[in-house]
């Protein structure tokens, strides 16, 4: 396995260090890293500064990494019981921590707005897709080397990857362009994928597998008239169950804490799925109340919050197993983190549900469509002149071998939300900017 623990650049490695201590050091340039601190002032759900309670990126990856790190200890315990060889292949903790704290890294300000706005222009330029520019920060941007971005070991790298498909395999056809400040910006969803600019290093990573591994796991099928990719690997699945864990239940906390919605009203409307967690939860007390969750929420009392959420993600976790898919030579590829089918429902309709009554609000959108001008109108003006306006140090990566709007993207997809907007107000409002204001 010293094959993965390899990196871009690996004139230190040695053949006797521990696997587990260069993940270590993994989880060390992540947390020390500029794109992850810049976390801490990038949109979740609710805009930044609306409240200090609700989660950020920053916070929100940090709850990944704690729910990640409980279902490696949850599948090692199967592991152990069932005596199966995935144990071997399991991540040591240090390397799940690192990819589930990492995962956001490259999705811009204002939600997806800002995403879906970034890929309106670099569609026919390799395309723009948050997952796809969390790569590329960790492989290439990155501060840590000029070369290889924070030159992650290759097995870290493999587990970001949530989509091993380049942007052009899958073939998204978009309308002619329209005013971009005024459009209807979900018609530019970008594909999940990785960006044609990485395709040298994607073909790095997945270079230890064989022909046969690779030409699968980077194939594509057809959903509902878009090609999609189908796989991921073993650690990929457990961060994205994680991530799933932490947005479905994380978020519902912020919106009833925050009196953002009724609780008597989210009870009744999710009254099924609080009964089935109930008895989960309660089970190993033998008490069987099914009404425990509903009875901890309606009660508004934070405390108990906190009891009702901790207990319904515990049994989340708990729900968790290891599956075999007997379709890879790789181990790596072919176990996978799976949910009971039961739990997995229970948790799509909390995701769902917020989804519907939280995301789609009004009072969310109106903060996605003002990132959708802000982005918009600063990618125009710097494109516009971009020797005058943009930072010289992003001046000088624009090479023969990167495009004005790969490097305009790169940089505006940098900040923060904070950061975006004083840079609109600089460029935009007349009684704002000045020559002493450093550019971000």
């Amino acid at each position: 396995m010293d094959h993965w623990v390899q990196r871009q650049s690996d004139r230190k490695h040695s053949s006797t260090t521990e696997h587990e201590y260069l993940y270590r050091i993994d989880r060390s340039r992540i947390i020390n890293s500029v794109a992850f601190r810049r976390l801490q002032s990038k949109t979740q759900v609710h805009g930044v500064g609306e409240s200090d309670f609700f989660r950020t990126r920053l916070t929100h990856s940090m709850e990944v990494s704690q729910v990640g790190n409980s279902i490696v200890n949850r599948l090692n315990f199967i592991a152990d019981r069932r005596g199966c060889s995935s144990k071997e292949w399991l991540a040591p903790i240090p390397l799940i921590e690192t990819i589930c704290l990492a995962h956001d890294l490259g999705h811009p300000a204002f939600g997806h707005n800002g995403e879906k706005t970034l890929n309106y222009f670099l569609y026919s330029d390799g395309g723009f897709e948050g997952n796809g520019q969390t790569f590329r920060i960790l492989s290439k941007l990155g501060e840590y080397s000029s070369q290889f971005g924070y030159n992650l070991t290759r097995r870290a790298l493999l587990g970001i990857i949530k989509y091993p498909v380049l942007h052009s395999q899958l073939k998204r056809k978009y309308p002619e362009p329209e005013l971009i400040s005024t459009t209807d910006i979900t018609k530019w969803s970008p594909p999940k994928c990785i960006h044609d600019t990485e395709k040298e290093t994607l073909e790095w990573v997945l270079n230890p597998l064989s022909d046969r591994d690779q030409e699968l796991f980077t194939s594509v099928k057809e959903v509902k008239g878009k090609l999609k990719s189908q796989f991921k690997s073993f650690d990929t699945s457990i961060m994205e169950c994680a991530d799933d864990i932490a947005y479905g239940i994380h978020d519902l906390e912020d919106a009833l804490v925050m009196h953002l919605l009724n609780r008597e009203e989210v009870c009744e409307k999710l009254s099924h799925e609080l009964e089935e967690l109930s008895l989960l939860v309660t089970k190993p007390w033998k008490s069987h109340n099914k009404n425990y969750l509903s009875d901890k929420l309606v009660s508004g009392r934070l405390e108990n919050t906190k009891a009702a959420i901790s207990g319904i993600i515990n049994v989340l976790v708990r729900g968790t197993t290891i599956s075999k898919q007997e379709k890879f030579e790789c181990p790596l590829l072919d176990f996978q983190c799976t949910m009971n089918s039961e739990l997995n429902d229970i948790l799509c309709s909390f995701k769902d549900f917020v989804y519907e009554q939280v995301i789609s609000q009004p009072n969310v959108q109106t903060l996605e469509f003002k990132g959708q001008k802000i982005i918009s109108d600063l990618f125009s003006a710097l494109k516009s002149k971009p020797h005058a306006l943009l930072p010289l140090i992003v001046q000088e990566k624009i090479t023969e071998g990167t495009s004005v709007d790969r490097v305009i993207a790169d940089y505006i997809s940098s900040m923060t939300d904070t950061e975006a907007c004083k840079l609109y107000q600089r460029l935009f409002t007349p009684e704002k900017g000045s020559i002493f204001s450093p550019l971000v």
